[in-house]
Protein backbone atom coordinates (compact mmCIF):
# COMPACT_ATOMS: atom_id res chain seq x y z
CA UNK A 1 0.00 0.00 0.00
CA UNK A 2 2.65 2.66 0.55
CA UNK A 3 4.22 1.72 -2.61
CA UNK A 4 0.72 2.50 -4.10
CA UNK A 5 1.05 5.70 -2.09
CA UNK A 6 4.46 6.67 -3.26
CA UNK A 7 4.52 5.64 -7.15
CA UNK A 8 0.93 7.91 -7.06
CA UNK A 9 2.45 11.00 -5.86
CA UNK A 10 5.91 10.31 -8.51
CA UNK A 11 3.38 9.80 -11.17
CA UNK A 12 1.41 13.26 -10.26
CA UNK A 13 4.64 15.22 -9.61
CA UNK A 14 5.92 14.15 -13.17
CA UNK A 15 2.88 15.24 -14.45
CA UNK A 16 2.77 18.51 -12.28
CA UNK A 17 6.19 19.03 -13.75
CA UNK A 18 4.71 18.84 -17.67
CA UNK A 19 1.87 20.80 -17.14
CA UNK A 20 3.13 22.98 -14.92
CA UNK A 21 2.63 26.95 -15.24
CA UNK A 22 5.71 27.44 -16.53
CA UNK A 23 5.22 26.92 -19.86
CA UNK A 24 1.94 29.47 -19.25
CA UNK A 25 2.07 33.45 -19.44
CA UNK A 26 2.81 35.86 -16.68
CA UNK A 27 -1.39 36.56 -16.40
CA UNK A 28 -2.09 32.56 -16.24
CA UNK A 29 0.85 32.24 -13.55
CA UNK A 30 -1.46 34.79 -11.22
CA UNK A 31 -4.68 33.23 -12.42
CA UNK A 32 -3.38 30.14 -11.30
CA UNK A 33 -2.06 31.39 -8.06
CA UNK A 34 -5.23 33.06 -7.24
CA UNK A 35 -7.25 30.27 -8.26
CA UNK A 36 -5.03 28.04 -5.63
CA UNK A 37 -5.11 30.43 -3.01
CA UNK A 38 -9.89 30.56 -3.50
CA UNK A 39 -9.50 26.90 -3.23
CA UNK A 40 -9.36 25.01 0.43
CA UNK A 41 -7.84 21.43 0.18
CA UNK A 42 -11.41 19.45 0.59
CA UNK A 43 -9.50 16.60 2.75
CA UNK A 44 -9.37 19.04 6.50
CA UNK A 45 -10.62 22.49 4.90
CA UNK A 46 -7.66 24.07 6.63
CA UNK A 47 -5.15 25.04 4.15
CA UNK A 48 -5.43 26.58 0.30
CA UNK A 49 -4.39 24.16 -2.55
CA UNK A 50 -1.29 26.37 -2.99
CA UNK A 51 0.45 25.13 0.47
CA UNK A 52 -1.54 21.47 1.19
CA UNK A 53 0.39 18.64 0.83
CA UNK A 54 -1.99 16.45 0.36
CA UNK A 55 -2.44 14.06 -2.67
CA UNK A 56 -5.46 15.63 -3.40
CA UNK A 57 -4.58 19.09 -3.21
CA UNK A 58 -1.64 18.06 -5.45
CA UNK A 59 -4.48 17.16 -7.99
CA UNK A 60 -5.84 20.17 -8.02
CA UNK A 61 -3.39 22.66 -8.66
CA UNK A 62 -2.75 20.13 -12.08
CA UNK A 63 -6.45 20.25 -12.89
CA UNK A 64 -6.68 24.15 -12.06
CA UNK A 65 -3.41 24.64 -14.00
CA UNK A 66 -4.70 22.61 -17.23
CA UNK A 67 -8.32 24.38 -16.50
CA UNK A 68 -6.61 27.76 -17.26
CA UNK A 69 -4.79 26.90 -20.41
CA UNK A 70 -7.69 25.04 -21.44
CA UNK A 71 -9.20 28.88 -21.43
CA UNK A 72 -11.99 28.16 -18.71
CA UNK A 73 -13.00 30.95 -16.91
CA UNK A 74 -12.30 31.96 -12.70
CA UNK A 75 -15.92 30.65 -11.91
CA UNK A 76 -16.50 27.80 -13.84
CA UNK A 77 -13.08 26.52 -12.23
CA UNK A 78 -14.58 27.71 -8.60
CA UNK A 79 -18.09 26.67 -9.36
CA UNK A 80 -16.73 22.88 -10.41
CA UNK A 81 -15.26 22.31 -7.39
CA UNK A 82 -18.22 23.84 -5.51
CA UNK A 83 -20.13 20.99 -7.08
CA UNK A 84 -17.76 18.28 -6.24
CA UNK A 85 -17.24 19.57 -2.87
CA UNK A 86 -20.03 22.09 -1.48
CA UNK A 87 -19.27 25.91 -0.93
CA UNK A 88 -16.77 24.96 1.78
CA UNK A 89 -13.82 24.48 -0.52
CA UNK A 90 -13.84 27.47 -1.11
CA UNK A 91 -11.58 30.08 0.84
CA UNK A 92 -14.23 32.86 2.51
CA UNK A 93 -12.24 36.84 3.16
CA UNK A 94 -15.04 37.09 5.71
CA UNK A 95 -14.64 34.29 7.95
CA UNK A 96 -10.43 35.02 8.07
CA UNK A 97 -9.58 36.23 11.94
CA UNK A 98 -9.07 39.65 12.42
CA UNK A 99 -5.76 41.03 13.76
CA UNK A 100 -7.24 41.32 17.38
CA UNK A 101 -7.48 37.31 17.15
CA UNK A 102 -4.52 35.68 18.27
CA UNK A 103 -4.31 38.07 21.60
CA UNK A 104 -7.28 36.61 22.84
CA UNK A 105 -5.37 33.44 24.54
CA UNK A 106 -2.76 36.02 25.76
CA UNK A 107 -5.60 38.02 27.55
CA UNK A 108 -7.46 35.15 29.10
CA UNK A 109 -4.45 34.27 30.75
CA UNK A 110 -3.32 37.42 32.12
CA UNK A 111 -6.58 37.72 33.21
CA UNK A 112 -6.39 34.48 35.18
CA UNK A 113 -3.40 35.18 37.00
CA UNK A 114 -4.68 38.73 38.17
CA UNK A 115 -7.67 37.04 38.98
CA UNK A 116 -5.67 33.76 41.05
CA UNK A 117 -3.79 36.12 42.59
CA UNK A 118 -6.30 38.59 43.26
CA UNK A 119 -8.46 35.25 45.44
CA UNK A 120 -5.14 34.48 46.81
CA UNK A 121 -4.67 37.23 48.74
CA UNK A 122 -8.16 37.75 49.53
CA UNK A 123 -8.60 34.23 51.22
CA UNK A 124 -5.75 34.73 53.07
CA UNK A 125 -6.62 34.82 56.46
CA UNK A 126 -6.50 37.82 58.45
CA UNK A 127 -4.19 37.96 61.61
CA UNK A 128 -6.80 38.48 65.15
CA UNK A 129 -6.82 41.35 66.75
CA UNK A 130 -6.48 41.01 70.67
CA UNK A 131 -7.08 43.59 73.30
CA UNK A 132 -4.64 43.70 76.45
CA UNK A 133 -7.57 42.51 78.31
CA UNK A 134 -8.77 39.47 76.57
CA UNK A 135 -5.77 38.55 74.79
CA UNK A 136 -7.84 35.61 73.32
CA UNK A 137 -11.29 36.56 73.45
CA UNK A 138 -12.06 36.05 69.38
CA UNK A 139 -11.13 32.54 69.60
CA UNK A 140 -13.72 29.81 70.75
CA UNK A 141 -13.43 27.83 73.64
CA UNK A 142 -13.73 24.12 72.41
CA UNK A 143 -13.12 22.72 76.30
CA UNK A 144 -16.38 23.90 77.97
CA UNK A 145 -19.50 21.85 78.24
CA UNK A 146 -22.39 23.01 78.15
Amino acid sequence: MPYLTLSLLVILNSVAAVASPATASDNQKARIERLQNAVLAPCCYTEPVSRHQSEIALKMRIEIARWVADGRTDQQILGTYVQLYGSKVLVDPRTAPAWWTPWIPWLTVVSATIFGFWLLRRWRPKPLIASADQPFAALPDFDEED
